[in-house]
């Protein structure tokens, strides 16, 4: 089955708006082409992260959704959507879809990121410091990860890694104020007042 997709310069166009932050504008162009384009799963996709950026998280499910019907080993279509559920709630759910993004792209540093995230948030904190660990194999300069790595090391009663973990971050990006926090709540609970107010 031969699938014909929308022109590149529509699907720019769409993206431009977006990017303008004219969402609504965005999603009425998607919105049409998807009538002429019923099989085009980047549509679908765009769509869905119009309705996440205006709040309409169950509509963006139903979007990714229908693009992964058309396409289930669509990476990012299976990032997107992990992260909408990880925003309505369902940790369970966001894990099952950055596993599948992985599984795809075994690459994708976001992904292994958000994965640890959502892992930590339902307490696997041992399985959430691999994929911190994977995301900055992938990407070494990746300070939210090196950050939320940190912040694991940290609840394992590991402060001395997370230590180095936060003074990593402040070497690739030295106006990361979560870092600066971090070490901060560190040297406190050290009794080093006076370098935890300098940071």
């Amino acid at each position: 089955m031969t699938t014909v997709s929308p022109p590149q310069t529509e699907i720019n166009s769409v993206i431009a708006l977006y990017s303008n932050g004219q969402i609504q504008e965005a999603l009425d162009s998607v919105e049409t082409l998807t009538k002429d384009y019923p099989n085009e799963p980047l549509l679908y996709n765009i769509s869905g992260v119009c309705y996440k950026a205006i709040g309409q998280l169950d509509a963006a499910v139903k979007s990714f959704e229908k693009a992964l019907s058309i396409k289930p080993d669509y990476t990012e279509v299976n990032y997107n959507l992990g992260l909408t559920f990880q925003e309505l709630g369902q940790p369970d759910a966001a894990v099952k879809c950055y596993e599948r993004a992985i599984s795809v792209n075994p690459d994708h540093a976001e992904a292994h990121n958000n994965l640890g995230v959502t892992l930590k948030e339902l307490g696997q904190l041992d399985a959430a410091v691999k994929c911190y660990e994977k995301a900055i194999a992938i990407k070494p300069d990746y300070v939210e990860a090196i950050n939320n790595l940190g912040i694991t090391f940290y609840q394992l009663h590991q402060p001395d890694d997370a230590m180095k973990c936060y003074e990593k971050a402040l070497v690739f990006n030295p106006d990361f104020t979560d870092a600066y926090n971090n070490i901060g709540t560190i040297l406190l609970e050290r009794g080093q007042l006076d370098e935890a107010v300098k940071n």
